[in-house]
């Protein structure tokens, strides 16, 4: 393997509905297992974890490692676990504040497909994906890397944070009706904490953001795609057409049928 390299040895999702301890042993590889429903014990170099919905467990190479899942038929336990190996985890490992073996993240939509689509890529036989898996596995592990960076991050410094889990937030789902009462409340803070260091780290309301992460996605969608000009408004989030080319208009300094016009000609 080249120094930059990551191979994947195994990946999948498990759910289980019974009482199972898995044999205790030493990992030859790294271990990275999320919890997504349910709870669990891990039991790292003798070292008893706690396991709940949303924490991350990381198991290095040479590290002994066990799992005891206590679940019932009416309470399951699910999980998604990878093992990997090469240069480029080495140095992952050594710049990811995972303490202790396990950090509490939040299990994202970004992270859960990036994860699928490795199960998926793994489970292929019929074609030559290994440069697929391997870039998978490192958006993956970057992505993890940045929900745990969060997460470890001192409570006092947690509001540094927040702005941007919130741009990110918007910029996932501005296309949808989204309103300062819903953003505040999936970030577990009130509307006026959100809009005050939403405000004071990027200089623009949350509002303002999400209707220029509207007009980019519209944008991009006039130029690239046959829509008509009022779906490509109604898709990306605006209620109003004549709303959305005023809009537009301010932002581009030219109509959106002149845009595609213009940009469709270069």
């Amino acid at each position: 393997m080249t120094p930059s390299s990551i191979q994947l040895q195994s990946a999948g999702y498990s759910v289980h509905r019974k009482f199972i301890r898995f044999r205790k042993g030493i990992t030859s590889a790294l271990l990275i297992r999320l919890q997504v429903k349910g709870n669990a014990q891990a039991i790292i170099d003798d070292r008893l974890l706690e396991v709940g919905t949303g924490d991350l467990i990381v198991s290095r190479p040479g590290q002994t490692y066990q799992l005891i899942i206590d679940a019932m038929p009416n309470r399951e336990s699910a999980d998604f676990y990878l093992f990997c190996e090469g240069d480029w985890t080495e140095r992952w490992l050594e710049r990811c504040r995972i303490a202790d073996g396990k950090v509490r993240i939040e299990a994202r939509e970004d992270i859960l497909f990036l994860w699928r689509r490795l199960i998926e890529e793994q489970r292929n036989l019929h074609e030559d994906n290994e440069e697929l898996k391997e870039h998978l596995l490192k958006a993956l592990c970057l992505t993890l890397e940045r929900a745990a960076n969060e997460r470890t991050t001192d409570a006092s410094r947690s509001e540094v944070y927040l702005p941007y889990r919130i741009k990110r937030y918007i910029e996932q789902h501005a296309t949808e009706a989204l309103t300062l009462g819903q953003i505040a409340e999936h970030h577990s803070v009130s509307v006026s904490s959100a809009v005050h260091l939403f405000k004071r780290t990027f200089s623009k309301s949350i509002i303002r953001y999400a209707l220029e992460v509207r007009l980019s996605v519209a944008a991009e969608r006039i130029v690239h795609t046959e829509l008509p000009l009022e779906e490509i408004s109604d898709t990306c989030g605006f209620r109003s057409y004549p709303y959305f080319c005023r809009a537009f208009r301010s932002r581009y300094q030219i109509p959106p049928s002149s845009y595609r016009t213009r940009y469709r000609a270069t």
